[in-house]
């Protein structure tokens, strides 16, 4: 078996659960009224099978990144509902960054030699750009959330970065949100007892969003910085 193909059958056994995932509307499952209504089960496994609970929940958690499922803010309310908060934020992260890796991997594969000589000049330029300052994107994407999850994934995949990089900078980026909700998740059931019909948008707030897009922009200050100072060396 050629090398070639070695690398693209992960590549399509991924995108075939990826389509088997969303025809089977598995994804539709995981929400607020979901948590509702089964806390009491998933408090009663925990308490029951601690370990096991918590092997379930990070091999769910590491598909659903893998298989881009839209869920990862309900997993980490419900870590933060049923496991005590440390290890819920623990679980979150870790989840993310080992699922997000995997995803990277299978994609960095397909991504080889032959297509970054094929680019167009546009391309070309970018990926000089992205490559200089990785680190800096990286944070930025991860932290501001401006776009999916698994779009920085593919963008990293395709632009080479290395896997050092990739991992520490996802650990880093999702943790913010990771505490935020873990934290809010903690508090879920008294929520629950007390209020009616709830959303994603009362718990992932306006100005939650503002202050992570801020945090995401302190990642590009490196790159502000040196741009400041190429301009002055010019100057002089």
């Amino acid at each position: 078996m050629s090398r070639n193909i070695k690398r693209i059958i992960p590549f399509v056994i991924l995108i075939a659960l990826i389509i088997v995932v969303y025809l089977s509307n598995v994804h539709h499952k995981f929400t607020l009224d979901w948590l509702r209504n089964e806390q009491q089960t998933f408090y009663a496994y925990v308490q029951d099978h601690p370990i096991l609970s918590s092997l379930i929940f990070l091999g769910i958690y590491i598909a659903s990144v893998c298989l881009v499922i839209p869920d990862s803010t309900i997993l980490t309310l419900l870590g933060g509902l049923v496991f005590p908060l440390p290890l819920a934020i623990a679980y979150s992260v870790i989840s993310e960054t080992v699922g997000a890796t995997f995803f990277f991997m299978i994609f960095q594969g397909i991504f080889g030699e032959r297509l970054i000589k094929k680019e167009k000049p546009v391309l070309k330029k970018v990926r000089k750009k992205f490559s200089k300052y990785h680190v800096s994107y990286l944070l930025f994407l991860r932290l501001s959330h401006v776009i999916p999850f698994w779009t920085t994934n593919i963008c990293a995949a395709y632009f080479r970065v290395n896997y050092r990089s990739f991992i520490w900078t996802c650990f880093v980026g999702v943790l913010p949100l990771s505490i935020i909700m873990a934290d809010a998740g903690h508090s879920l059931s008294e929520v629950f007892a007390k209020s009616g019909p709830i959303h994603i948008s009362d718990i992932f707030t306006i100005p939650i969003k503002i202050a992570l897009l801020a945090i995401g922009l302190l990642a590009l200050s490196p790159i502000v910085y040196k741009k400041i100072v190429e301009r002055k060396k010019r100057k002089k």
